[in-house]
């Protein structure tokens, strides 16, 4: 039997580990595309949560306009605008570096657990700023969305 005669009678198998290199590289590629944006995506909920990424040098207005979002809740934290307030504060200071990132999320849990304890109306004055706060921070998203999910 010579090369060609064998090559010939080989050829369905032949086709068939070609289609399968293929078929394979496909499926790899298209893992590695999804595998990288799902990568991606907790990086960035990492990031925010936590505050690893390398701060942004702010200028002083923002870091003036963080402190009187942050006093005038303190001063009276059951008015909406003050709430609305308080959470822009911790939002600004995780995304641009400012303050500890720990504080900055204890502040966004306290506002957000006071309007869970309140009236559905409550989060519904402030719903821009929660939009806000779940598209800083992705994790908090779930309870962003029952707040305003409420009627």
């Amino acid at each position: 039997m010579s090369f060609r005669d064998g090559m010939l009678q080989a050829r369905g198998q032949i086709v068939f580990i070609a289609a399968l290199l293929c078929s394979t590289a496909a499926i790899v590629y298209l893992e590695y595309l999804d595998t990288t944006g799902r990568i991606r995506d907790q990086v960035i909920a990492a990031q925010a949560t936590t505050g690893s990424e390398a701060p942004v040098l702010a200028p002083d207005f923002v870091g003036t306009a963080m402190q009187r979002g942050e006093d005038s809740y303190g001063a009276d934290p059951s008015t909406a605008g003050n709430r609305a307030a308080a959470l822009n504060a911790a939002v600004l200071g995780l995304a641009q570096g400012l303050g500890q990132p720990a504080q900055h999320r204890q502040s966004l849990e306290q506002v957000i657990a006071t309007l869970e304890a309140e009236a559905p109306s409550a989060s519904q004055e402030v719903a821009p700023a929660l939009a806000l706060v779940a598209a800083a921070v992705p994790d908090l998203e779930p309870r962003v969305r029952a707040l305003l999910a409420r009627q």
